[in-house]
């Protein structure tokens, strides 16, 4: 059995401290963004702080997300990060050697097609709240959880598979996007096409950070792992768990993990 199928994510432990082993092995943040850097989608001063701590550090900052390419390009411009992973695996943006941005899009990803069968899942939802986003989004669909109720969600995960399309849900969307990829098989193609980095050396060298249900194959794919506050309060609802559960929601969780991870004894 190879390692990845074998690993099946950790046990929720309470966070509170890192072995210096485990601080030693961590070149790559690998991260969510909403309700696990933002808080309540506000950035807050301790998770800004957090993230140019990490990067005056010498980590390697990857954001992993479900938001739009319109947000990515703000992350990638406006905050301390090196490569943003967006709608899902859809589109990456990076930081190029002369500065400049890289754009690109997931191969998987057949644009006519995508077009039209975006389009035809759109007219069969409408009427059902989509995600104050969804005119930055390039390639999937986000829907609004907040203005959806727990019938319409489970009308609109029914249709989805009806269509064909694949879905995540997160603490504030349904993403719906429509060729085979996720966050763990885009995250592996990018780093590997774009930058040279298998996936054996992101697992081992990686920690990854998120909140909700749509990180569970990235809290499966790497060891080293930590949820924020919400999962504790859900963890039944978890197939895998991640490593570590911190004490705070959001970007003040992230913000105690960073705080250990790069505490000197």
């Amino acid at each position: 059995m190879s390692e990845v199928s074998s690993y099946k994510g950790g046990l929720g432990l309470p966070f509170s401290t890192l072995s210096e082993e485990e601080k030693s092995k961590v070149k790559y943040i690998i991260t969510d963004v909403d309700d696990t850097i933002t808080r309540r989608g506000k950035l807050t001063p301790e998770a800004l702080k957090a993230l140019w701590d990490l990067k005056f550090a010498g980590k390697t900052i990857v954001l992993l997300t479900g938001g739009s390419a319109g947000w990515a390009d703000c992350y990638i411009r406006q905050w301390p990060v090196d490569i943003v992973i967006a709608e899902s695996g859809a589109v990456m943006m990076g930081h190029a050697p002369d500065g400049s941005i890289i754009y690109t899009v997931n191969p998987l990803i057949k644009q006519p097609e995508t077009n039209e069968r975006r389009q035809k899942l759109l007219k069969a939802t409408a009427g059902l709240a989509l995600s104050s986003d969804q005119y930055a989004r390039l390639f999937d669909i986000a829907y609004d959880k907040a203005k959806l109720t727990s019938d319409e969600i489970r009308i609109l995960k029914n249709t989805i598979k009806l269509s064909g399309a694949y879905y995540a849900e997160s603490s504030i969307h349904v993403n719906v996007w429509f060729a085979p990829y996720d966050k763990r098989s885009a995250l592996e193609h990018f780093m590997q096409a774009l930058y040279n980095i298998d996936g054996k050396r992101l697992r081992e060298e990686s920690v990854y950070l998120g909140d909700s249900y749509n990180d569970q194959p990235m809290f499966e794919y790497i060891p080293l792992s930590v949820g924020m506050h919400f999962i504790e309060d859900h963890r039944n609802e978890f197939q895998h768990l991640p490593m570590y559960i911190t004490k705070g929601e959001g970007g003040v969780g992230f913000a105690e993990f960073t705080r250990e991870l790069l505490r000197t004894n």
